[in-house]
């Protein structure tokens, strides 16, 4: 394990929960534009600090095993950073408790619904304990000795669940967002503005499979590690990487031919068939922040012609 240094502390911690959220926040203004023809503040910022919140909090806990292992000594050192970096996850719940108190109820139980598998991603949770209380209270009256106890049961984790990894990613911040932007509009997806050459659900089902397939391309890296601990990606279950690469190219050309009529879905997906097979295992991880933005880039791009009226 390499030695924890104030920059790989911010890099994980702030910045790159930050480079993720720029995707959502890209994301949810386009869709908040398409739907009402303005950008409504309040799913964005949801969607921002819900994402932000999401994986800071979880490279944190990885920071603070990581530098507790190190001594006192260098835990101390790094008092300060884990004190900043809770200001700023407080300063991010702030804005989050904000956007939720100007918007609809609604749309408050839907961001909570799909953040949650986020936020539990790695936490182990005790169905079986469920039962254990339930019991207890139905056999409280009983006698001590005529009660049974079941032996303790493996915690439940979604991360483990084969494939879940990739699926939520795509879940969460596809589907999801379109519907916590759609919520706080309170509009009908099928919205009578008309923001071409965008379409609603062509914009969700896009979201969906190239979030979906950019997290399965992390697998991709780290399929070598994977096979080893365990983990039970995408890219562990067809059995080689060559076979997810395949799969891959194959269901983003579905979605470019489908919506040939967008020139922005067919670049970005061109994008991402390219980016399969230009990134590998020896691949520094920043140039996977291509694949992490080929949806924004293109998003980006029909900002600015529409900006400039060249379209």
């Amino acid at each position: 394990m390499s030695t924890p240094t104030i920059s790989t502390f911010i890099t994980s911690v702030v910045l790159q929960p930050i480079i993720v959220a720029i995707t959502s926040a890209v994301l949810s203004s386009l869709l908040s534009y398409e739907i009402a023809g303005r950008l409504d503040w309040r799913p964005i910022t949801v969607c921002v600090t819900c994402d932000i919140l999401a994986v800071a909090v979880d490279h944190l806990k990885d920071q603070e095993v990581a530098i507790s292992a190190r001594g006192a000594a260098v835990m101390k050192r790094f008092a300060p950073l884990f004190h900043l970096a809770r200001i700023f996850l407080g300063l991010n719940v702030l804005l989050l408790v904000v956007a939720f108190w100007r918007s609809p109820p609604k749309m408050t139980l839907i961001a909570i619904a799909f953040a949650a598998p986020a936020f539990l991603w790695a936490t182990p949770l005790h169905f079986s304990r469920i039962g254990t209380v339930l019991n207890r209270l139905v056999l409280a009256n009983d006698e001590e000795g005529d009660m049974e106890y079941d032996s303790p049961k493996a915690p439940f984790i979604i991360k483990r669940v084969p494939g879940m990894k990739a699926i939520f990613d795509g879940i969460i911040r596809g589907c999801g967002i379109f519907f916590v932007v759609n919520s706080a509009l309170q509009l009908s997806w099928q919205s009578t503005y008309n923001a071409p050459p965008w379409m609603i659900m062509e914009t969700v089902i896009w979201s969906t499979v190239n979030r979906t397939c950019h997290c399965i391309m992390t697998d991709v890296r780290d399929y070598d590690e994977d096979v080893k601990t365990g983990v039970p990606t995408i890219p562990v279950l067809l059995g080689s990487a060559i076979k997810t690469r395949m799969v891959l190219s194959v269901v983003q050309a579905a979605v470019m031919m489908a919506f040939l009529r967008n020139p922005f879905i067919v670049g970005s997906s061109s994008f991402a068939i390219a980016l399969v097979w230009i990134l590998g295992k020896d691949s520094p991880k920043v140039y996977f922040r291509l694949s992490l933005h080929s949806q924004t880039i293109f998003i980006v791009l029909y900002a600015v012609m529409l900006a400039f009226d060249l379209l």
